[in-house]
């Protein structure tokens, strides 16, 4: 028997169990584990990542992804007779942002503006792929497996979390392409994704009437005898990870920290105010994931490639995405959370400042505006600034590469941005590429 077929059948074991729908995948993805992944493709290694981190109180953090391109002159930018919407005042001083964050304006004085995030990349694939990378396709190219700086973030920060078989990347809405991949990390490290923010762990609940206790139990301990004959005869490294995570999903349902999940925990008015919509869960679970110091937790929220009807579908998109993120930056600040949870939010390109016909809006890379807060970062800042018409930042100094802000937030959760790692094949890959430079003005809180 070799251990390529051993190892798909410990994850065909998993299936066996007989849980409910989508049972095995969730187990096996409960610390990342991919159950379409083949063997060969699983790294065997796992070195120190200790070498990466760096001093820091960062616990947490949240990543707002607003997929799609989100237009800067409708939403954080506004310019007037360039947009429909109407501006509202925010709470930094002689800041105006437009409409659809009007509730959100209200809790700006707790993060930082940059207002002059650009890049070179205007197609969705390759611009997603440098904002959850930190890396150009071109700059990435020689490294296809190259991991999402989520599960960075939390490989980093394995030796302080205190769950350990609990997810510590968590991802939430819209998925595909780089978002929540391990990469060459170890593949513990992918994310854990709730596809159902209304049953977010059900099928790690064993099937009623069919499987008990005692049932799964045996099949468990039969397992273990198969994993110890393998093991004694092969010495299989990749026998023990697998072996590992198993023990781990197992752990995790029956962790009493499943409750995390639980947003009925929250009140009746805690849950209206955040909305009784996608989003407002989706941020709920964000703010108790947060509390429950998970390295990194990624909502996605696309709809945002507005070619077409631009107004419409930011109105729809923000009247459940708009009271939600600002309950969750109130509370984040409120409770004291902000102190150790970085928060994040950022599309991988602006709109055209110019509306073309069918209302619409092409893609924009040239600048567009990120909110970012949370440890060192300063309250109440705005950092760069967009030009007149909103075409370009308006100081080349003052211009900030989307792999800048990466290596920023690297360094404010704790990770040393010019550290190197190491891929499974011996290869060195720095975190960022040396092009990057952090914004220092931005860690001075």
């Amino acid at each position: 028997m070799s251990r390529n077929h051993f190892l798909r059948g410990t994850a065909g074991f998993l299936a066996s169990l007989g849980l409910t729908n989508g049972a095995a995948d969730a187990l096996a993805r409960t610390l990342g584990l991919n159950p379409e992944l083949h063997a060969e493709e699983m790294p065997e290694w796992d070195e120190d990542p200790y070498d990466i981190v760096l001093p820091s109180k960062i616990k947490s953090v949240i990543f707002i992804n607003m997929a799609g391109g989100m237009s800067h002159v409708d939403t954080l930018d506004p310019r007037r007779n360039q947009s429909r919407f109407s501006t509202v005042n925010s709470s930094i001083r002689g800041v105006q942002i437009g409409g659809p964050f009007r509730r959100t304006a209200a809790q700006l004085k707790h993060l930082s503006m940059i207002r002059s995030t650009w890049s070179e990349d205007g197609d969705h694939g390759f611009a997603q792929r440098l904002l959850n990378t930190g890396y150009r396709m071109t700059e990435s190219a020689g490294f296809p497996d190259i991991p999402s700086w989520g599960c960075t973030v939390a490989y980093g920060k394995k030796k302080d979390y205190k769950g350990p078989y609990f997810p510590s990347v968590v991802t939430l809405g819209q998925r595909g392409g780089i978002i929540g991949r391990h990469g060459f990390l170890p593949i513990r490290f992918s994310s854990f994704h709730i596809g159902n923010v209304d049953k977010p762990v059900n099928n790690l609940t064993p099937a009623a009437g069919r499987i008990t206790e005692e049932r799964l139990k045996r099949r468990e301990q039969f397992l273990d005898l198969l994993n110890d004959n393998f093991e004694n005869r092969s010495q299989a490294a990749q026998v023990q990870v697998w072996r590992g995570m198993f023990d781990s999903a197992l752990e995790f349902m029956n962790s009493d920290q499943l409750v995390t999940f639980d947003l009925s925990k929250e009140t009746a008015v805690n849950r209206r105010r955040y909305g009784e919509t996608w989003a407002g869960k989706a941020m709920l679970m964000a703010k108790r994931l947060a509390q429950a110091e998970v390295p990194f937790i990624q909502i996605t929220i696309g709809g945002w490639d507005t070619h077409n009807n631009n107004q419409a579908k930011i109105a729809d998109i923000m009247k459940e995405a708009d009271p939600a993120i600002a309950a969750l930056i109130e509370d984040l600040a409120g409770s004291g959370l902000l102190n150790q949870t970085m928060f994040y939010l950022s599309s991988e390109f602006g709109r055209t400042p110019v509306v073309g016909e069918r209302d619409g809006r092409d893609h924009f890379p040239r600048v567009w505006t990120s909110l970012m807060g949370g440890g060192p970062v300063p309250r109440g800042a705005v950092f760069g600034e967009s030009d007149k018409k909103a075409q370009r930042p308006a100081r080349e100094d003052q211009a900030y590469h989307v792999r800048d802000v990466t290596a920023t937030l690297y360094r404010a959760a704790g990770l040393d941005p010019e550290a190197t790692l190491t891929t499974g094949s011996g290869r060195p890959f720095p975190l960022v590429p040396r092009s990057a430079k952090i914004i220092e003005s931005m860690l001075r809180g």
